[in-house]
Parts: C-alpha cells; sequence; structure tokens
C-alpha cells in the first residue's frame, strides 16, 4: 500500500528498528510552525491540538542512515547522512504523507549532539489527499525540527 509501511514491516521483520529520538517540532511537513505559531496568540487551542498532531517518534532502521516516523499529522521515511562528521553536521531527505498517501519531500541539514538534534531545510508538499488523490498544487515551505532521544 506505501511504501513507508512496507519498509516498516519489512524493517521490523529483520528486528533491527530502535528508538532514535521523539521531534516535538517535526521538519515535514512544515505547516505547523508556518501557519499555526503565528496565529498562536488569537487561536490558542487549534495550535495546541495541531502541535500534538505533529510531535513524532523517530525509529532508525537497519539499513545505515534510514530513519522512518509517524505522528497523527505525518508519516515520513528519511535518509541521513554525515555531511561535517567533526561539526556533527548531517544532511538528509525524505519523503512524508499524510494517512500513507505520498504528499510531499523534504531536505536539509541536521546538528546532533547528545540528546539533541536541530534542523533547517525546506518541503516541498501538495495538497493531495485520499478524497482528492491530485498532485497539482504544491506549496513550498522552509522548516525547522527539534528532536530529543537517547544520545547514540
Amino acid at each position: 500500500m506505501s511504501l513507508i509501511a512496507a519498509t516498516l514491516l519489512v524493517a521490523s521483520l529483520q528486528g533491527q528498528v530502535r528508538f532514535d529520538r521523539v521531534d516535538l517540532v517535526s521538519e515535514d511537513p512544515g505547516t505547523w510552525v508556518n501557519y499555526d505559531v503565528p496565529l498562536a496568540a488569537t487561536y490558542a487551542l487549534p495550535a495546541a491540538v495541531r502541535f500534538v498532531e505533529q510531535v513524532k517518534p523517530v525509529f532508525a532502521l537497519p539499513w545505515e542512515g534510514w530513519y522512518a516516523g509517524a505522528s497523527l499529522a505525518s508519516q515520513s521515511i528519511a535518509y541521513e547522512r554525515p555531511l561535517l562528521p567533526e561539526a556533527n553536521l548531517y544532511w538528509s531527505a525524505g519523503l512524508h504523507t499524510r494517512l500513507l498517501l505520498p504528499r510531499g519531500i523534504h531536505g536539509g541539514l541536521a546538528w546532533r549532539q547528545g540528546m539533541v538534534r536541530l534542523a533547517m531545510g525546506v518541503s516541498v508538499t501538495s495538497e493531495a489527499s485520499w478524497a482528492r488523490p491530485s498532485w497539482r498544487q504544491w506549496f513550498v515551505l522552509p522548516t525547522i525540527g527539534i528532536g530529543v532521544g537517547p544520545a547514540p
């Protein structure tokens, strides 16, 4: 049904999936930071609900550099590799879905130090949904990510 579901199934069968972190602010699709935070003072409850929807547990897959995450708002599979290992700087790219329907891609840079992962990048997302599986309209958003998890 979906690349992400198939990847998680294969990875779990291999028994090598491990918890990596919880993204308190998720990079994909980036709508909470760009749309909800600016309106939080006026519309606090919807912003709070959407914050909870975008919190994402992320798991390291058995293949080096591959990660999968799922929140109520989005599911993603991403590839992350060192860019400048001495500076703990990584590049990443991934596919994100909504209810396992592919909707867009994201990419950027991440800095990891101990339990913390900070990221910034860009998300390209369509308006596609299961009700309207059309990929005609796209929007591009700057993203940030804040994750915490056990130190590697």
